[in-house]
């Protein structure tokens, strides 16, 4: 199953805490990851915050 969700939390390598980045539309880890690395780096950890 493909998890597609518009809240991500990430950490760069080297931070100690957490950052989130919000998309106006769902979309995947993969286009998560492609956004980071584009923008400010590779992140060493990823996950998405479900909708309540």
């Amino acid at each position: 199953m493909i998890v597609r969700r518009r809240t991500w939390f990430y950490r760069l390598a080297g931070q100690r805490f957490a950052h989130a980045i919000t998309f106006k539309v769902p979309v995947t880890a993969a286009k998560v990851k492609e956004a980071l690395r584009r923008s400010i780096g590779i992140p060493i950890e990823l996950w998405g915050r479900s909708a309540w």
